[in-house]
């Protein structure tokens, strides 16, 4: 019976090591042109290169940044590169693999999406949801040809929730970091049932060229209302 109990017991802790590698996302960047939905006036701004999560070898996300990123002011220091962007700002384009789910916890249908800066209304709707009001504003490529086609809140969020069933928008959420050294893009668990990836991402204020670190929450959700 001993015996037994033993076994039983490595195999369950076996299994429970066999769980926790396959919940694992690795990262890494392959050189990788954006994808062809992508409208061409965006296509020419992102880096010819993406940051992939994988889940084994298969892609979940798979991220294109922008060349330069456009920047109201160049940021004092590192925790204040989210605040640098004017909204509806592109930030790059996404591919997304079936079953991802956002950060209103909301499934994301797979496919290709532009990336815009959104802030979260300061509103009593969305009081307390999110700890940072900053946001990757996910807009299927069909509704978002035009680099300069979205200027305002109300169209990004539209054109993002267009084919959703709620007609909420999709977002992800992004944290700012208090450091721009170490190594990029690096997997991270910013906090509680939240998972990231740090990016570095160059960007420009005016004629001056700088960069912007920030993490993206791909797996984690904000308090649901």
């Amino acid at each position: 019976m001993k015996k037994l109990s033993f076994l039983l017991g490595v195999a369950f802790w076996f299994q429970l090591a066999d769980n926790s590698r396959a919940g694992d996302f690795s990262v890494k960047v392959a050189d990788k042109e954006p994808p062809g939905q992508i409208g061409e006036s965006i296509r020419k701004i992102l880096q010819p290169k993406a940051v992939q999560l994988l889940d084994g070898d298969t892609p979940v996300f798979e991220f294109w940044f922008g060349s330069e990123v456009a920047l109201k002011s160049k940021p004092g220091s590192a925790d204040k590169g989210l605040g640098s962007i004017q909204e509806t700002t592109l930030l790059g384009a996404v591919s997304v693999g079936n079953g991802r789910r956002d950060y209103k916890d909301n499934e994301i249908a797979g496919g290709a999406y532009t990336l815009r800066f959104g802030l979260q209304p300061q509103d009593g709707d969305h009081l307390g949801t999110a700890e940072y009001p900053y946001f990757a504003v996910l807009i299927p490529a069909k509704n978002d040809t035009q680099l300069d086609g979205i200027t305002t809140f109300k169209a990004m969020t539209k054109a993002s929730g267009k084919d959703t069933a709620s007609g909420h928008p999709v977002v992800l959420s992004l944290r700012p970091v208090s450091s721009d050294t170490g190594d990029f893009p690096k997997l991270n668990e910013p906090t509680a049932e939240h998972k990231s990836v740090r990016v570095k991402v160059p960007g420009k204020a005016g004629d001056e060229k700088t960069s912007i670190v920030f993490e993206l929450v791909y797996k984690g959700h904000g308090h649901i209302q």
